[in-house]
């Protein structure tokens, strides 16, 4: 398995309120993008609270139990967002510091995603390269109709809410695949074509190098992003 991550600040904010992780042991592997809400420190508090929290599952958990199958851990990764979303919620309110998240855990050759928010992931495969998560915002709602006064507004994030809805799914996974999970900051200043475009030729390639990681990184910032920006591609 092949991994790189990115996580700037960019040319305009003060401070980079992502935060992201990138854990693997073999086969084995947890990444995370989260981006805060907010625009203050805030933002930066509640992602950085979800990258400790499962930084710490992996070397305390994980790392201890790998001889465990893909579900029984699975479920431990889903028990935990729930868990961080309550001592988010409990400890500053509902609503008052919250992150989106991106999640992608690889075992034993399944893997599973969890997200809440709009950061995304994409996977691209034998069968084509495809957005996997959907953007937890307001005109994504059943019943949203044509009413746009919301448009852009998130109803899922960490900490947003007491309680946590997310969207997850498995698969198994077959040699090669790639994955790429990233913030606003990169997918709102680049078009979809051009990122599932270098998704399907990463995965027809035989290696994933930094050097075609970096190339959607320099896209948005071309197209001067002006947010922080988050990414992380793999090849299993």
């Amino acid at each position: 398995m092949t991994v790189f991550g990115i996580c700037e600040k960019g040319n305009y904010r003060k401070e980079n309120q992502d935060a992201i992780l990138l854990c693997k042991d073999g086969r084995s592997g947890l990444f995370i993008v989260a981006d805060g809400v907010g625009g203050s420190a805030d933002g930066a508090r509640a992602s950085g609270f979800i990258i400790r929290k499962y930084d710490q599952w992996w070397k305390n958990v994980f790392l201890q139990r790998r001889r465990k199958n893909f579900f029984v851990l699975f479920e431990e990764i889903k028990r935990l967002a729930e868990e961080i979303n309550g001592e988010i919620c409990s400890g500053y309110g509902a609503g008052n510091i919250s992150s989106t998240i991106a999640l992608l855990f690889i075992h034993k050759g399944i893997y599973g995603y969890l997200s809440a928010g709009d950061s995304r992931i994409y996977h691209c495969g034998r069968k084509g390269a495809r957005r996997i998560t959907r953007d937890d915002v307001w005109e994504n709602l059943s019943g949203a109709y044509e009413d746009f006064r919301y448009a852009g507004r998130l109803v899922s994030a960490v900490g947003g809410y007491e309680e946590l809805e997310y969207s997850c799914a498995t698969d198994k996974l077959h040699f090669g695949e790639i994955f790429m999970l990233c913030s606003d900051g990169i997918y709102k200043f680049m078009e979809e074509d051009f990122i599932k475009d270098n998704l399907r030729r990463f995965y027809h390639s035989f290696f994933l190098t930094k050097r075609m990681a970096d190339q959607l990184i320099t896209e948005a910032v071309d197209h001067d992003t002006r947010d922080n920006y988050s990414l992380i591609i793999l090849k299993t």
